[in-house]
């Protein structure tokens, strides 16, 4: 809890450094258990059987202690065969991945979770494998990767580095960064000692898997810097050996008895637990979003996002700029732009959690927002400028097109026309309740010219940055949602908004582009679209037909119009 707390304060602050442990448990072989294998193949090839000892072997029969250079010259004679000859230790088999060994383990992906979220910026590993980048690369980080000293010359500032994993005993795929021996763990390369000395002085340490008895050189690094700006922690199941209790004293580290496994896991819930309490949604958009997407994978608490949804929801039904007016101004196109400002930049989170959801959730959870729109379209109760107003139910809006997009883009065409039908909304001058996704287009509640242009810029980085479609998949998805929208408010006689969908053809001939694309699914489906089978105008397809006509005429109207100013 004490971990939690102060890297929740202190934001790349703290460095992890994880030893054999870590990736033993992974089922990973240790750098001693591969060197002892090849030796025992060197033997092999030597006709040499029962050699007992095969680093005393190998020293007596070549006067000379085991190196990966030397052993792996022995074996294999091009590089290309070396690094193969090495993957066979490192990289899972199907029979590895079957029985789930060479996986990144828990205490992985949990040191993932914290350097996603900001946490944590630096981790050293003295493991030649890479179950670390592969646990970063899981959640969409791609870190800087230290294996070789030449690697830490000209690096650049630590804490402009997003994520760094520092190899300090090198890497596997750079066999001659290898080191192993009791010689080659002596000492480092200047380089590296440079590097291990700034981020010893620098930041808090979190050491697990490590029992700093066969590493003198990275023994020496840490006694060197025995700074306190950071309490340091130092997490083994077993007692620490000779060699560890001395350095937990040097830099009065605390000592936690536990797993790597446990240890991180209940760390990073801890944190996102505190963040919980703390404030009302995470500082970054991207981790809101990355959290949501492991809920509804099945790896998180769903609960958190359900909470996360309903309160994000209450918190923007509740803003002044929706209930405390004043709703009438001295300069009405000021305020407006003030507040749709206001709006926009209140709305992000709930836009990406609920476009996220969309995509990736289900029926249950879409219920943790559908009838939420009902709730962000409630008329206000007062008398006032018309443009006022009606930005007041702008919310409304854009949670329909954030997620009716995501549902069309993720082809879940029961949620789409849910989105397009079930909420409804009162048309202040009639009294009529009528579809939201009808009587609320972005005209009627952004109330500009442009609304509907604007709210395809606010949308875009919800789709381009957060669910990863391309700009030309995320205006194909909103155009044909835009154009199934249209039609349902033609359907329900409101007319025709301006729309922010390209136009094909030419003069008195003009077609919205998503046209052609539902007159394809409708050819290839007739009646058995998905569309027309989850309900959509009834599941009739004459009156789907009828309103998709009368669109394209009145599209065809405004746009000649258009053309001639």
């Amino acid at each position: 809890m004490n971990l939690a707390f102060a890297v929740r304060a202190t934001p790349g602050g703290y460095a992890v450094l994880l030893g054999a442990g870590a990736s033993i448990a992974a089922g990973m072989p240790s750098a001693w258990d591969v060197q002892q294998d090849l030796i025992r193949k060197v033997a092999a090839t030597e006709g040499a059987t029962g050699i007992g000892d095969p680093h005393a072997w190998y020293q007596q029969r070549f006067d000379r202690m085991a190196t990966y250079d030397d052993l792996l010259a022995r074996l294999a004679g091009t590089p290309i065969e070396r690094q193969a000859l090495l993957h066979a230790y490192f990289e899972p088999t199907q029979e590895d991945r079957e029985e789930g060994r060479k996986r990144s383990t828990a205490a992985h992906q949990a040191i993932a979770r914290l350097v996603a979220a900001g946490h944590v910026r630096i981790v050293l590993t003295t493991n030649f494998d890479r179950l670390m980048e592969t646990a970063l690369r899981e959640v969409g980080i791609e870190p800087t990767v230290v294996a070789d000293p030449a690697d830490a010359v000209g690096l650049a500032p630590l804490h402009a580095i997003k994520c760094l994993v520092v190899h300090v005993h090198g890497d596997y795929l750079n066999p001659t960064s290898m080191l192993n021996t009791p010689e080659e763990l002596k000492e480092y390369a200047p380089a590296v000692d440079k590097l291990l000395d700034q981020i010893f002085a620098d930041y808090g340490l979190v050491i697990s898997g490590w029992s700093a008895t066969w590493d003198p050189a990275l023994r020496n690094a840490l006694s060197r810097c025995p700074a306190r700006i950071f309490t340091s922690y130092w997490i083994d199941p077993r007692e620490p050996s000779e060699h560890a209790r001395d350095l937990i004293t040097r830099r009065s580290a605390a000592y936690v008895q536990a797993d790597a496994d446990t240890f991180f896991g209940r760390v990073a819930d801890a944190v996102d637990a505190i963040a919980a309490t703390n404030r009302q949604h995470p500082a970054s958009v991207a981790i809101a979003v990355a959290t949501a997407k492991r809920a509804l994978a099945g790896t998180g608490q769903a609960i958190a996002l359900h909470d996360t949804l309903r309160r994000e929801v209450s918190r923007m039904a509740a803003l002044p700029v929706r209930t405390a007016g004043p709703w009438h101004v001295a300069d009405t196109q000021a305020e407006h732009g003030r507040r749709l400002g206001v709006l926009e930049a209140e709305a992000e989170l709930l836009l990406n959690l609920v476009a996220t959801t969309a995509y990736w959730g289900n029926n249950e959870t879409d219920r943790w927002w559908m009838r939420e729109i009902e709730q962000l379209g409630s008329p206000v109760s007062a008398g006032g400028d018309s443009a006022l107003l009606g930005l007041a139910r702008a919310p409304a809006t854009m949670v329909i097109y954030s997620a009716g997009i995501a549902a069309l883009a993720a082809e879940r065409w029961d949620t789409l026309v849910r989105v397009l039908s079930e909420p409804q909304a009162q048309n202040v001058y009639s009294g009529k309740v009528l579809a939201a996704a009808a009587l609320l287009g972005p005209q009627q509640t952004i109330g500009l010219g442009t609304a509907s242009e604007r709210l395809h810029g606010q949308l875009r980085p919800v789709f381009t940055e957060h669910l990863v479609l391309s700009d030309s998949a995320y205006i194909d998805a909103w155009e044909r949602f835009e154009f199934l929208r249209l039609i349902v408010q033609q359907d329900a006689g409101l007319g025709l908004d301006w729309p922010y969908i390209r136009k094909t053809g030419f003069l008195n001939e003009y077609r919205p582009a998503p046209a052609g694309w539902l007159k394809k699914e409708l050819d290839q489906h007739g009646d058995l679209h998905p569309l027309l089978q989850n309900g959509f105008l009834a599941g009739n397809p004459r009156r789907f037909l009828a309103a998709k006509e009368a669109t394209e005429v009145e599209y065809n109207r405004l746009a000649t119009q258009m053309r001639w100013g």
